[in-house]
Formats: C-alpha cells, sequence, structure tokens
C-alpha cells in the first residue's frame, strides 16, 4: 500500500460481497457459512466492519444474521422503489373499483408506453420474448423502471392517480384485499388512510427489517 500507510488505520468499512444477490426474478439469500473466510478479516481488525453490496430483498433473519457476522452497514437500494411502484400498482387496481374508467390515471399503460419510447435504461438488460421482457419492464427485481418516475407524463398521471384517490376516499373493504398490511394499520390508528400515506408505509415497510437488525441486534 504504498503512499497510503496512514489511510489505512482510519479506515473503519469495506464494501464488500457478501454472497447475496438478485436478478430479474430471483434471490439469493445469505448464508454465513460461505463467508467463513471473509469475516476473518474482521478478527484481525478489531475496529472494522464490513458494508454488505446488494442486500435488497433478503428475509428479516437474514438481515439479522449479516449484522451478527459483522456487516454493520447494509445497502439497499432498488428494493425502495420495487415497493412503492407495488403500492402505486395496487392504488391502480383500486381506483379501477371506484373511479369510471374515464376519470382514470392509467399509471401502467403510461408507464410503458414511455419506456417503449426510451428504452435505454432497460433494453440491455431484459432479454427473452416480448411477453417477457413486458413483465419485467414492470415487475423485475432489478427495477429499472425506477428510472423512469421522474419523467413528467409518469408524474402527472401518478399525481392523477392519487388525487382520483383522495377524492373518491378508499374503503376498507378494498384496503383489506389488496393492501392488507397497510389496512391493519389504519385500523389499530398507527397510519392515516390517505394514498400518499398508503404508498409511503410500503416503502417503510421495506426497511423495518433493516432497522431492526442494525438496531435491534444485541449480541447477549
Amino acid at each position: 500500500m504504498q503512499g497510503l500507510s496512514e489511510v489505512w488505520p482510519r479506515v473503519i468499512a469495506l464494501v464488500v460481497q457478501p454472497g447475496v444477490e438478485f436478478n430479474h426474478d430471483h434471490v439469493v439469500d445469505y448464508d454465513s457459512e460461505k463467508t467463513r473466510s471473509l469475516r476473518q478479516l474482521l478478527t484481525e481488525s478489531r475496529d472494522l466492519v464490513f458494508e454488505a453490496h446488494s442486500t435488497d430483498y433478503q428475509v428479516p433473519e437474514t438481515y439479522k444474521a449479516l449484522v451478527r457476522d459483522g456487516f454493520a452497514i447494509l445497502k439497499v437500494g432498488p428494493a425502495l422503489t420495487f415497493a412503492m411502484r407495488e403500492a402505486l400498482f395496487s392504488l391502480v387496481r383500486i381506483e379501477e373499483e371506484i373511479v369510471s374508467a374515464e376519470k382514470r390515471s392509467c399509471l401502467p399503460q403510461i408507464l410503458d408506453e414511455v419506456m417503449l419510447a426510451r428504452p435505454k435504461y432497460w433494453d440491455t438488460h431484459y432479454r427473452g420474448s416480448a411477453e417477457e421482457q413486458r413483465l419485467f419492464r414492470s415487475f423485475s427485481y432489478s427495477d429499472r423502471i425506477r428510472y423512469y418516475w421522474p419523467e413528467r407524463k409518469i408524474q402527472g398521471a401518478a399525481e392523477k392517480l392519487l388525487q382520483n384517490l383522495e377524492e373518491a376516499s378508499i374503503p376498507e373493504t378494498l384496503l383489506s384485499g389488496i393492501l392488507p398490511e397497510q389496512y391493519r394499520s389504519i385500523r389499530s390508528g398507527h397510519l392515516h388512510p390517505s394514498p400518499y400515506e398508503l404508498v409511503v408505509d410500503q416503502i417503510r415497510q421495506v426497511l423495518r427489517p433493516y432497522a431492526a437488525a442494525c438496531y435491534g441486534f444485541s449480541k447477549d
């Protein structure tokens, strides 16, 4: 480490790949045994921790295992926008039940139209038949759709969706079947039943296992 001898003692974390990964429709879960040799470095450097790359879509128990094994910094990326898309598409299903056809946002259709017209963010990632590509554009773990949300036409459709449901008022019975986690939070008084808050809570659901693992883990 020529010229860096003074820098190394100041390093507090290393970004590593602990064997977790995801592709368009599959998640590779963490296996503690497979990181044994990598974790040996932590026993040699007591003040060092790892930042785990690509930890999206792991199960709650996995995040606890990662923190236990020294991966104290957990990266979250497309899982957040994936959750946002899930929530918005769930609201579209509600919109189809309670808003007349001529007033609907048509958000999924507009999203796909824009992605087809401007394919640069997905066409080199999604292979397969036209039908497989169509599914990946909306439902892939890779979530290439996230690059399109800033588009003005898409933002307008999303805003129209939220406004439609704000004006229509979502029945609890629809929430129960389409967004059951949020329904339970509303019934228990922990969540305000506005369309915007429903989307935010879906995103927070992704973050809660991270927080539980990082702040709730104890070695005792």
